[in-house]
Parts: C-alpha cells; sequence; structure tokens
C-alpha cells in the first residue's frame, strides 16, 4: 500500500535524490520554491520561510481528505564563514528556515498525521560537534535536534527520526568559502540515505538518532 509522503525542499540534492527515488511507489507531497515538472501527487512551489503559506498545505489536506504517514523535513541554508564576517540577515534567514520553519510546520501538520505516522529531519553529525566558521549554522541544526528529541517524548505513538550525514556527495558545498576535507572517510552517500530513510518507512530501523 502507498504511503503518503511529504518532503521538504526537493528541487536538489538529498531532497530530490529522495523524491525521486520514492515518488514510484508512494504518493509525494513534494514542497519547493522551484516549480518542476515531476509525476507526483501533489507540488508547492511556496519559500518555506513564508509561514502563512503552509495553510495551503492544509487545504489540500483537508480537500483530498488526506492524512500523512511519513514528513520528511530536510531544508537549510548555510554560510560557513568566520562568525564577525556575516550579516545579521543573513543569520536571521538560517534560523528562519533551518530552525524556525520546521517547528512551525510541524505544529501546523500534526493534525493531519496518521496515527502512527514517521517524522525524518535529514540533519547533519554537525549538530554533535563543535567547528569553527559554523556558528550560527551549526546552532540552527543543534537546536532542531533537541526540538526533535523532545518532540520524541512528547508526540505520543509518532515515530521520530534524525539522520545525521556527514559530508554528503553532492554540489552543496561548492559555494563555500571556507575548504572543505572530502576525505572519502567523511563522506555519507546518497544511497545510504535512501536506505536509510526507507528502513525507517519500512519498520527496519527505529533508532531516534541514525549517523552515518
Amino acid at each position: 500500500m502507498k504511503k503518503n509522503i511529504l518532503i521538504t525542499w526537493t528541487s536538489k540534492w538529498i531532497g530530490n535524490y529522495l523524491m525521486q527515488n520514492l515518488k514510484d511507489f508512494n504518493n509525494v507531497i513534494w514542497i519547493s520554491r522551484t516549480k518542476s515538472q515531476e509525476n507526483v501527487l501533489k507540488e508547492f512551489n511556496i519559500d518555506l520561510t513564508k509561514h502563512e503559506l503552509f495553510n495551503n498545505i492544509v487545504k489540500y489536506l483537508e480537500q483530498e481528505n488526506i492524512k500523512l504517514d511519513i514528513i520528511i523535513i530536510n531544508a537549510w541554508v548555510w554560510y560557513f564563514w568566520k562568525y564577525e564576517n556575516w550579516s545579521t540577515q543573513k543569520y536571521e534567514q538560517i534560523i528562519n528556515l533551518n530552525l524556525l520553519s520546521p517547528i512551525i510546520m510541524i505544529k501546523i501538520l500534526a493534525p493531519y498525521l496518521n496515527n502512527k505516522a514517521k517524522i525524518i529531519f535529514i540533519w547533519s553529525i554537525i549538530s554533535k560537534k563543535f567547528m569553527k566558521y559554523w556558528a550560527v549554522y551549526q546552532a540552527s541544526k543543534f537546536g532542531l535536534r533537541w526540538f526533535a528529541g523532545a518532540l520524541k517524548n512528547e508526540m505520543k505513538g509518532k515515530s521520530i527520526h534524525i539522520i545525521n550525514p556527514r559530508i554528503v556527495e553532492t554540489t552543496f558545498h561548492d559555494e563555500s568559502e571556507i575548504e572543505i576535507d572530502f576525505a572519502n572517510d567523511k563522506i555519507t552517500s546518497l544511497d545510504i540515505i535512501l536506505d536509510t530513510v526507507n528502513n525507517i518507512i519500512n519498520w527496519l530501523e527505529n533508532r531516534f538518532e541514525i549517523d552515518l
């Protein structure tokens, strides 16, 4: 039986890879600012920092009488540079998209989750380390990690998971202004992330936090 899966930021990188590999066997709802021609159940082209637009998703779920089985939170913005060199506006953008947006989205969509729904955060191993040049980005990752942990204890019957990749084999870091170490032992493949998501969906993986 197909599951109803909502994925955020599916225009590229991890989200797009997950969408491409899940859409043929599930009902995928796509959320991204970039319009596509993908054959998915529904596409919403919205800016995730415009939280009032989440009501468009609610209206659709109500009209179609859809309950969500899976929410995959996969959206972030990053700036890797010395803390004092970036503007306040850049830091507001990071916190708004990376931390505040998922908190508000899950709050709004909670009534439309199935009883045994799963919420999966595609996050980062960086939420567990202290590294220079990543201060505010790390703060957003760290904050959502603890939000997810609290959510696990509060949303009874729901299954909450965090997947923490290392550096992922995408163009994510191409615009970074600092040097990134791409040693093979620091790379997480897209296939491993997909396999982990599928294992969670199919009840083969039950851990709250999975470091890849």
